[in-house]
């Protein structure tokens, strides 16, 4: 015990708390997607990817994670997954929810969005949304779009 390292609770102004690496996302996605297959349930998983507005402005993308991070750590309920996909995105796995809840959990964040001043940072918010079964069958026709940001925007 006296080795274990302790992870700071916030770096860099991020809360790191609830946010998983990509590696320990992508392995709780696939046993989800596991769980939903054999016991017929739903999930879906939200992407959030952050864009620079302008080339000038795209050294302000950190201070833009660290926000939408601390936004999400904020909104999302216990049970969801929140983790790191790369500089400039975020997934958010929502267990037991299908299409219609992965979308009034969207525009839930949408709505939250816009209390955050993303353009003044000049940078803007992206979201898409894959789900099981509609957008995929397996774990990795999952990963894929969410590793692309391939999902249903609307």
């Amino acid at each position: 015990m006296g080795n274990r390292e302790k992870r700071p609770k916030e770096v860099a102004g991020v809360k790191w708390g609830r946010i998983l690496n990509k590696s320990v996302f992508l392995t709780l996605l696939d046993l989800e997607v596991k769980r939903a297959r054999r016991y017929q349930n739903f999930l879906s998983v939200l992407i959030l990817k952050l864009n620079a507005l302008s080339k000038e402005n795209s050294g302000d993308l950190q201070t833009c994670y660290q926000m939408l991070a601390n936004l999400l750590t904020e909104e999302v309920r216990e049970s969801d997954v929140i983790g790191h996909l790369s500089k400039d995105r975020v997934g958010v796995l929502l267990p037991y929810a299908d299409v219609s809840a992965g979308r009034e959990a969207k525009s839930r964040f949408e709505d939250s969005l816009k209390y955050c001043n993303f353009k003044s940072k000049g940078c803007e918010v992206r979201i898409d949304q894959v789900s099981f079964p509609t957008h995929g069958t397996n774990t990795e026709s999952l990963m894929k779009k969410v590793m692309d940001g391939d999902g249903i925007r609307n």
